[in-house]
């Protein structure tokens, strides 16, 4: 409910890069692993493969996915979409170097409670009928269970997604154009 989606759409859209979301990952060996869309299932099976492959596994699959892009064509950029730890991050800049930029985006708690509660993203979004004091509760323990907290002051940049989508779009193109020195 950050924006993370939105800002990775408005990159495909005005810069053409690809987007690699990380939970597509999860989601693909949740359902290998036949499992239902279920945002249970997709803790349990990333916190699974971060423990059988290390902190760093979905980053590598997403990067794996990234390599079938380049084979097709080539790309402006790439957008990995959805890093939890500062191992993710390391993972990424070393394979990428100084062209990876990591892109904190956050909203207020109850910004984001809104925008999940009109989402309908299958396995991720609340149930309607989630109450704020819930959500609290299911954030934290996501920020805990992948210690998510670390990534984000971890970060290159860091954007406040409090106004509009607009807003949203100038500033993520602004921080692309200052790391690719345009």
């Amino acid at each position: 409910g950050s924006g993370k989606d939105v800002a990775a759409r408005i990159l495909e859209k005005e810069l053409g890069y690809a987007v690699v979301v990380m939970s597509d990952m999860v989601e693909r060996e949740s359902a290998k692993r036949g499992l239902g869309p279920t945002r249970e299932n997709f803790r349990k099976v990333g916190k699974e493969l971060r423990e059988e492959f290390g902190p760093a596994a979905i980053a590598i699959l997403s990067m794996r996915e990234i390599e079938t892009f380049e084979r097709l064509d080539k790309r402006v950029g790439y957008v990995i979409n959805g890093i939890r730890n500062i191992e993710e991050i390391d993972a990424i800049k070393r394979e990428f170097g100084d062209e990876a930029a990591s892109i904190t985006i956050h909203a207020h708690k109850r910004t984001r409670y809104r925008r999940l509660r009109e989402r309908t993203r299958k396995g991720f979004d609340l149930e309607r009928r989630m109450s704020y004091e819930e959500f609290l509760k299911q954030d934290r323990s996501e920020l805990e269970l992948f210690e998510m907290g670390n990534a984000l002051i971890w970060a290159d940049w860091f954007v406040l997604n409090e106004g509009t989508v607009e807003n949203l779009k100038k500033e993520i193109l602004s921080i692309v154009l200052v790391e690719r020195g345009a």
